[in-house]
């Protein structure tokens, strides 16, 4: 997964860059003391009208929506480093990070994350999760938009084992499958409240408690 990652960031560079534009360097430059290559701490492809359109950056980017450029701190997300890409207008619709103890992808709404697909790690500790978000009203501006909550989890955790949960507007679990860390498998339906009201198997055993 992070080789075939690695493949789209650098795909959609190059045809960024055949459709005439223009890579713009954002810092200073200075020779790696190992390798003697060119360093950078970032760059950014930018159109003909000078609206970033690509920026790989080592550190946390700000964010560019509705054509307003919010700062870095008000990014979520650790410091590492940052593959971000942009729409016609400018404007933030996904990026890949990776940092000391995970890496993500991320598939953005018009002003709110979409999709995540990431990694964690701590140890021999280790989860990967992909997660679908309920969408926000467009018409509100980043920093008036309310958490959304999660409407498609699927994932593994080495302590949890697999599990896919699907939840109402709310964020509330409504449907969970799953084959938890000893192995055993279940089907589970909740109401609103979060009580369980079916359930396959009937009866489960050899469960943790």
């Amino acid at each position: 997964m992070e080789q075939c990652d690695r493949r789209a960031a650098i795909g959609a560079a190059t045809a960024l860059l055949a459709n005439g534009m223009t890579v713009m360097a954002s810092s200073e430059s200075a020779r790696a003391e190992s390798s003697g290559e060119q360093a950078r701490k970032s760059f950014r492809v930018v159109d003909r009208r000078g609206r970033q359109r690509f920026l790989a950056s080592s550190s946390k980017p700000p964010v560019i929506i509705g054509g307003k450029t919010y700062p870095a701190d008000q990014r979520q997300g650790p410091e590492g480093t940052y593959l971000i890409f942009n729409d016609g207008d400018g404007n933030e619709k996904g990026g890949i990070v990776a940092s000391s103890a995970g890496a993500s992808l991320s598939l953005d709404y018009t002003n709110a994350q979409a999709i995540t697909m990431a990694t964690r790690w701590e140890g021999v500790q280790g989860a990967a999760l992909l997660e679908m978000k309920h969408m926000p009203d467009p018409s509100l501006p980043i920093d008036q938009v309310p958490a959304m909550p999660p409407r498609v989890q699927l994932g593994y955790s080495t302590p949890e084992g697999a599990f896919l949960v699907l939840s109402d507007s709310r964020g509330c679990p409504r449907i969970v499958l799953e084959i938890d860390g000893d192995d055993q498998p279940a089907i589970k339906v909740l109401d609103s409240e979060g009580k369980v009201v079916g359930q396959l198997p009937e009866t489960p055993t050899g469960r943790r408690s």
